[in-house]
């Protein structure tokens, strides 16, 4: 288990030089371009190229629609029920075809999408840990000659993705492309097993993770600011020592094993869905994420 990481050289507070990753192309990418051979010629099922438009006005209104159900009316389950009809029975998942059609060895193909499982298992762990959030298709990338996964765009780190217009509220990114593409188990073989390695070698090298943060508390580049217009404050130094200190003790709580991700519309969003509230835990299990 490992990650590919890449040089990052910082000149000012918006501005650096990164690496290039040689051999990569964004997650959106490879899977506009999958299809499934099995799937009728004409039929929205056989490509991916159309559930990859970002400017696909129809796919934008359809899922705003869904948010709507929850944001405006509360109901989680229509949101969930909604997105099923509108999204994963129109465009189920293809992304298993990629490394079919690309891989044409078998041991070649197996061990590609080994990569990917096993690299998609350690960026959940690491991303979960450090809060790492804006975790869409053109920040993933895959590295086409592997299968490994490769994360790009730190900005959103430090759980800001809580503070977004409408929250990330989960630990990681695990849609249904990339299951399809773990096998015939999903989720619940390699994928699995990798994780829970990940997250007791990062559990038991815990100091050793947080003394490399620690200087991210001194350092002027990290805006830990929730609110752009506080930069005019006088004590906006001070406020932003306590919000470093409060994010390293988020992540330290995390491994000492706590999950303590809390969502921000817990009590700002009425559930009108008959749901009780501590019940969303096992509701978080019936909600399926786009691509």
């Amino acid at each position: 288990l490992h990650l590919r990481t890449f040089a990052v050289t910082c000149l000012s507070e918006d501005c650096g030089i990164v690496e290039w990753v040689p051999n990569t192309e964004s997650f959106r990418s490879l899977t506009s371009r999958a299809y499934n051979p099995q799937a009728a010629s004409y039929s929205v099922k056989r490509r991916g190229k159309r559930i990859g438009n970002f400017g696909d006005a129809s796919l934008k209104k359809n899922f705003e629609h869904c948010q709507n159900f929850f944001f405006k009316n509360g109901d989680l389950t229509a949101a969930a029920n909604l997105f099923e009809v509108h999204f994963l029975n129109s465009f189920p998942p293809l992304f298993y075809w990629w490394f079919v059609q690309n891989f044409m060895d078998p041991h070649a193909w197996y061990e590609a999408r080994t990569n990917f499982t096993t690299s998609a298992a350690v960026w959940s762990a690491v991303g979960h840990v450090i809060g790492l959030g804006d975790r869409h298709s053109e920040n993933l990338l895959i590295d086409t000659s592997t299968g490994g996964c490769v994360h790009v765009d730190f900005d959103c780190i430090f759980d800001k993705g809580l503070t977004l217009p409408k929250p990330e509220i989960i630990p990681f990114r695990l849609t249904p492309n990339m299951i399809d593409a773990f096998g015939p188990v999903g989720a619940d073989g390699i994928y699995t097993d990798s994780l829970k390695t990940s997250m007791s070698v990062l559990r038991d090298n815990r100091d050793t993770l947080l003394s490399v943060l620690e200087p991210f508390l001194k350092d002027p580049i990290i805006d830990w600011k929730k609110n752009k217009g506080r930069q005019g404050s006088t004590d906006t130094g001070v406020r932003d020592t306590k919000q470093a200190r409060r994010s390293m003790k988020v992540i330290d709580e995390r491994l000492r094993g706590i999950y303590n991700l809390r969502n921000p519309n817990l009590k700002k969003i009425q559930r009108t869905d008959q749901v009780a509230v501590d019940h969303d835990e096992d509701m978080t299990r019936m909600i399926p994420l786009s691509v």
